[in-house]
């Protein structure tokens, strides 16, 4: 049975990889988003069995905090986690050298994530676009020469581009984790199993209060992987916070949330889902 995953980018996005990578062989239809927020609008607008592939944070970038943000405001429930080594490649449409590229287009991310090579060629201007496929694929539709695309190495192979740059990402650390998320609809979390949870939680704007959920993990020697900040929208000096926490035994991690939600003011779930090895 083809399952359909919405992603942010189109064939030949570092999204669709993820997917490949997460799904192995199983049959997919990828269904093709220009921005996150399209990407929420269409998981809502979906099936239930429809589901999406989400950049969550980069190795040398961080966090995309809009899509901690999106997760929440949607109620969307994280299903599963997966790390994708990001390889960036220069292509262009074939016969061409180096030496005739005026121009390089992509996504920001992949062009910040490249400047080192491009210190090499000051005749070349980069060019911010919507996502890395769709600028290899706007080339080599329209058959454009001096332009060149940084984007995947399946990018290279869907639209007939010739890779004249390959592996330009200035770190080789270079790792994007993508969560696989869907809608809720009344989910119940105590029936995933799993060995790692995703968490938003308040407490008091007082001191200490944070300080007393990370001495409850501590006590119970669980792993918080991730801690990040949000503002509260509307109250100034307020915050939410992003916690990933991992665990061995969901027993316990049931146990310890029950600790946690004593201590703060608000705790949500987004997710129970099994821990992605790096690769």
């Amino acid at each position: 049975m083809t399952k359909k995953i919405i992603i942010q980018g189109f064939p030949g996005a570092f999204h669709e990889e993820a997917a490949i990578q997460y799904f192995g062989e199983q049959d997919l239809e990828i269904i093709p988003a220009t921005t996150f927020r399209i990407l929420a609008a269409k998981l809502m607008e979906s099936p239930s069995s429809t589901q999406a592939i989400m950049a969550i944070e980069n190795s040398i970038a961080g966090s995309i905090l809009q899509n901690y943000r999106i997760l929440r405001e949607y109620g969307f429930v994280i299903l599963g986690e997966v790390y994708l080594r990001i390889r960036h490649n220069l292509m262009v449409i074939p016969g061409q050298d180096i030496s005739e590229i005026e121009e390089v287009r992509s996504h920001p991310m992949a062009i910040n994530q490249c400047l080192n090579f491009f210190k090499q060629y000051p005749q070349i201007t980069l060019i911010e676009s919507d996502d890395t496929a769709l600028s290899a694929t706007e080339i080599s539709q329209q058959k454009l020469q001096g332009v060149g695309a940084i984007a995947s190495e399946r990018a290279a192979e869907i639209y007939g581009m010739e890779i004249i740059g390959r592996g330009i990402e200035t770190s080789p650390y270079n790792f994007t984790r993508f969560f696989l998320i869907a809608q809720n609809n009344g989910l119940d979390l105590r029936d995933i199993s799993g060995n790692k949870a995703s968490i938003y939680l308040r407490v008091k704007d007082e001191a200490g209060q944070l300080l007393q959920v990370l001495k409850i993990l501590e006590q119970a020697q669980m792993n918080l992987s991730k801690l990040q900040s949000f503002p509260v929208l509307g109250k100034v000096g307020e915050y939410y916070f992003y916690l990933d926490i991992e665990f061995e035994e969901k027993e316990l991690f049931w146990r310890i949330y029950k600790q946690i939600e004593a201590v703060t003011i608000e705790l949500q779930i987004l997710g129970i889902y099994q821990k992605s090895k790096i690769v």
